[in-house]
C-alpha cells in the first residue's frame, strides 16, 4: 500500500513538473529573449492559457478519450475536438478584449496596435498539441491495461491448467505404480515390500514436491531414478534397462515430474516377457540446457501412434507448451525399421 502511494505521489510530481518545465519553454521563456517589458495583460493571458490547456488535456485524457473514443463514440469525441477548440479559441478574444490586449503590446513594442485577429493562432496551434498529446496517452494507457489483465488472465488460465494437468498425472502414476507392486507381491514378498519403500518415498515427493510449480533438479532425478529401479523391480532376465544420469555440479528448477512420463511409455510399450527387449534412458545437463534421450524396443504394432497415447504423456506435452514456451524442443520419432521408439527433449532450464 505505501509503495503504491509513492507511486502515486511520484506520478503527480512528475506531471506538475512537466508543466512547469513545458509552459516555461514555451510561454514565458520566448517572451524574456525579446528585449522588451512586457505589460501584466501579456502574463494574464498566457498564464490563463496555461490553465485551460491543462484543463482539457485531463478532461481528455481522463474523460472524454476513454468514455468516447475507446468506446466507438467516434462522433461525440469529434464533437467534444470541436467545441475544446472552440473554446480555447473564444477564451483567447475574450482575454484580449477585457485586457485590451493589443493596445498594451502595441505600447510595448512602440508600434501600431494590431488589427483585432478571429483566429489566435498561438491558441489553436497548442490547443490541438495538447489534445493530441492527451489522446496518444490515453491511448497508450489503455493498451498497458488491456495488455496486464490480458497477461493476468492468461497466468490465470496456465495456472488452471497446470492444476488440472497435475491432477490427472499423479493419480494416473499411482494407479500405474500400484499395479505393478501388486503383481509383484505373487512372485517376491520381499521385493514387493522394497517397492512399497520406494513407492512411499515417491509419494512423500509427491505430496511435498509437486504443490509448486518448479522443483530442484536434482530431486527430480532422484524422484525419476527411484521409479526406474521400481520399474526393474518386475523386469525378465530377457529385459535391459539402461539408465545414464548425470553429475551435476549446480541444481536448477524444473517443472515436477516433467520426465517421469516419457519414461513411463517406454516401461509400458518397451517390455515383453517373452522376447528380448531394451531401454535405454540418457539425461545430460549441459550449460543450463537438459537434454533427455529415451529409447525402447517396440514390441508390437499399434493402430495409433505411441506418441498419441496415454494421460501422461500428453499432459506433459501440454505443460511443456505452457511453461516452456521457446524453451523446449521434443521430437519423437520410430527408427531402425519402427522397431525402436525413441524421444528427444531438449529443455532450457532456470
Amino acid at each position: 500500500m505505501e509503495k503504491a502511494n509513492r507511486r502515486t505521489l511520484g506520478i503527480i510530481f512528475t506531471h506538475i513538473l512537466l508543466w512547469v518545465l513545458l509552459g516555461f519553454t514555451l510561454l514565458v521563456y520566448p517572451p524574456l529573449s525579446w528585449g522588451i517589458k512586457l505589460p501584466a495583460a501579456f502574463w494574464i493571458k498566457h498564464v490563463s492559457i496555461i490553465f485551460f490547456f491543462v484543463v482539457i488535456f485531463y478532461s481528455n485524457y481522463l474523460l472524454f478519450t476513454p468514455r468516447l473514443l475507446f468506446r466507438n463514440k467516434r462522433l461525440l469525441f469529434l464533437i467534444w475536438l470541436l467545441i475544446a477548440l472552440f473554446f480555447g479559441q473564444g477564451l483567447a478574444l475574450l482575454l484580449e478584449r477585457w485586457l485590451d490586449f493589443q493596445v498594451m503590446m502595441a505600447n510595448a513594442r512602440q508600434r501600431p496596435p494590431k488589427h483585432e485577429e478571429l483566429i489566435d493562432g498561438f491558441t489553436l496551434m497548442f490547443s490541438l498539441l495538447v489534445l493530441g498529446i492527451s489522446t496518444t496517452v490515453a491511448a497508450v494507457r489503455q493498451w498497458q491495461q488491456e495488455a496486464r489483465l490480458k497477461d493476468e488472465l492468461q497466468k490465470q488460465q496456465i495456472a488452471s491448467e497446470l492444476s488440472f494437468l497435475k491432477a490427472q498425472i499423479n493419480p494416473h502414476f499411482f494407479f500405474n505404480t500400484l499395479n505393478n507392486i501388486y503383481a509383484l507381491s505373487f512372485s517376491d514378498v520381499e521385493l514387493s515390500r522394497e517397492a512399497l519403500h520406494k513407492l512411499s518415498r515417491m509419494m512423500r515427493y509427491l505430496l511435498y514436491e509437486t504443490a509448486q510449480n518448479e522443483t530442484s533438479l536434482v530431486e527430480e532425478l532422484k524422484f525419476l531414478k527411484d521409479h526406474i529401479e521400481l520399474m526393474q523391480l518386475r523386469l525378465h532376465v530377457n529385459n535391459q534397462v539402461i539408465y545414464k544420469e548425470p553429475v551435476l555440479s549446480h541444481d536448477y528448477k524444473i517443472a515436477p515430474m516433467l520426465l517421469l512420463p516419457f519414461v513411463e511409455n517406454a516401461f509400458k510399450h518397451g517390455i515383453s516377457a517373452t522376447k528380448a527387449s531394451e531401454i535405454r534412458i540418457e539425461v545430460s545437463v549441459k550449460d543450463q540446457t537438459l537434454h533427455l534421450k529415451v529409447s525402447n524396443t517396440l514390441q508390437e504394432k499399434t493402430s495409433n501412434p505411441l506418441e498419441e497415447s496415454g494421460i501422461g504423456l500428453q499432459n506433459t506435452k501440454r505443460r511443456l507448451n505452457l511453461l516452456y514456451p521457446g524453451r523446449h524442443l521434443l521430437t519423437i520419432n520410430k527408427i531402425a525399421n519402427d522397431t525402436i521408439y525413441q524421444v528427444d527433449l531438449t529443455l532450457i532450464l532456470s
